[in-house]
């Protein structure tokens, strides 16, 4: 079978010459030889997790639990859609005890066609949101897309779901298989407590499940990272592993690129990365775990926020107010944000500086982070790649596209220390809402 190695390098450059058609042609045979392999996977247990949030995270937790116990696939990267199945179907051997396939959702009845390919025997859901507002409209909608997964695990399969989640509980009753819960706040089969975490601020959790408890030290970041490791926990311990092995698995796992992951300069400057997408309604989540920590400055810098309805600037200058909340400074990068500065310049009190683009919040960065400051970036990869600021920290970075099209980080783009056609204007002086001028 062809590996998914060679099948990522013909992929990436079918994109990158925007051949559709090739595409097409390409990705038609992939997924025909994927439903003939996947009658030769009859003894892997897959293991289908989706949610509005968390499910990258989430899937390869689990992924590093179960792979310490018996030989385990999953799906690559973010990768989550119909074709992500094939994908990980044909890179899956009849020696994988365990696969484990992130599904995401992007329009009504996308969900049908990947859980007939997957055929999954544990489902996994971590919480319902608004990421897609424009193709959904409402939570319920979301809910009722993503309660497939759970009605296609078989009576003797498994779904395992979060209890503090209203929407995601109620899928209980389209499950034909036990259920497993999970949560915070209500009584579930897995219950965890957040407690005071170490000098890392690193999320640090006492999980029970009956009569048994254990105490985690993770290396996440953000009280919200709680639901993927109650989730992947509840998984693993449900399947058959002993919860004080599971625990060793999880106090080692770091967290994905762009998922709350944490970075630190040469300088002592902590990068908080979770610049992959900023739905709405999650940023707070953020914003919150960036308040909590114990350091002596806290700096937020806010992209483009994903799929956002109605009145933008309104929201934008929303968010900006609760990042003003929560951090001593904030860095908005973006066509919005002069606009946004100029409407809370009173409120900032010389606290907020705005951006065109990331190029010129980056070089004012430079200048501006101090030796322990602790740094959030938060924006949608597509349309900001902000983990060029914190690239740019410890390394040449030489591309600074603000509309490149690429939806992978610019960790493992070529072109990052490579020349590329610059569509930015070099760095000018900015203004911060104080009305100094800031040499950009």
């Amino acid at each position: 079978m062809l590996t998914t190695k060679v099948i990522d390098r013909w992929a990436d450059w079918l994109m990158s010459d925007g051949k559709e058609a090739a595409k097409a042609f390409y990705r038609g045979p992939v997924i025909r030889a994927a439903r003939i392999w996947r009658t030769n996977l009859r003894r892997t247990c897959f293991i289908g997790v989706t949610g509005s949030a968390g499910k990258t995270t989430t899937k390869d937790l689990l992924h590093e639990i179960l792979a310490g116990h018996a030989p385990s696939a999953k799906s690559s990267d973010t990768n989550n859609q119909f074709y992500s199945v094939a994908r990980t179907l044909i890179g899956t051997t009849p020696f994988h005890r365990y696969c484990v396939q992130e599904l995401g959702v992007s329009e009504q009845g996308s969900f049908g066609p990947m859980v007939e390919l997957l055929r999954p025997r544990v489902g996994v859901v971590t919480t319902i949101g608004l990421d897609h507002y424009t193709a959904f409209r409402s939570r319920e909608a979301v809910a009722q897309e993503k309660t497939k997964l759970i009605a296609s695990v078989p009576e003797d399969g498994l779904a395992v779901l979060n209890a503090d989640d209203a929407l995601v509980a109620g899928m209980r009753a389209a499950s034909r298989a036990r259920v497993v819960t999970f949560g915070l706040k209500s009584p579930a089969d897995f219950t965890g407590e957040v407690l005071e975490p170490d000098a890392s601020d690193r999320l640090r959790l006492r999980i029970t499940a009956g009569q048994t408890h254990v105490e985690i030290q993770t290396r996440l970041f953000g009280v919200h990272q709680s639901v993927p490791v109650l989730a992947a926990v509840a998984t693993a311990c449900s399947l058959g592993m002993a919860l004080e092995q599971v625990a060793e698995r999880v106090a080692v796992f770091e967290p994905p690129l762009g998922r709350m992951s944490v970075h630190v300069t040469a300088e002592n400057v902590t990068f908080v990365r979770d610049d992959w997408k900023a739905p709405l309604w999650s940023v707070t989540a953020s914003f919150d775990s960036i308040a909590r920590a114990r350091i002596r400055r806290r700096v937020i810098v806010l992209g483009t926020l994903s799929d956002i309805n109605g009145n933008n600037g309104r929201r934008y200058r929303q968010t900006v107010a609760a990042a003003l909340a929560a951090a001593d400074h904030v860095v908005a990068v973006g066509d919005w944000a002069a606009s946004v500065g100029y409407h809370l310049r009173a409120q900032a009190s010389g606290r907020l500086s705005t951006f065109d683009t990331v190029r010129e919040a980056s070089a004012w960065l430079q200048h501006f982070l101090q030796p322990g400051d602790l740094v959030l970036l938060k924006g949608s990869n597509t349309a900001d790649h902000l983990g060029r600021v914190a690239l740019a920290a410890n390394r040449d970075v030489k591309c600074w596209l603000r509309n490149c099209g690429r939806q992978l980080f610019c960790d493992h783009c070529r072109r990052l220390t490579t020349p590329a056609p610059i569509d930015d204007e070099p760095p000018r002086v900015a203004l911060n809402t104080a009305g100094d001028s800031v040499d950009a």
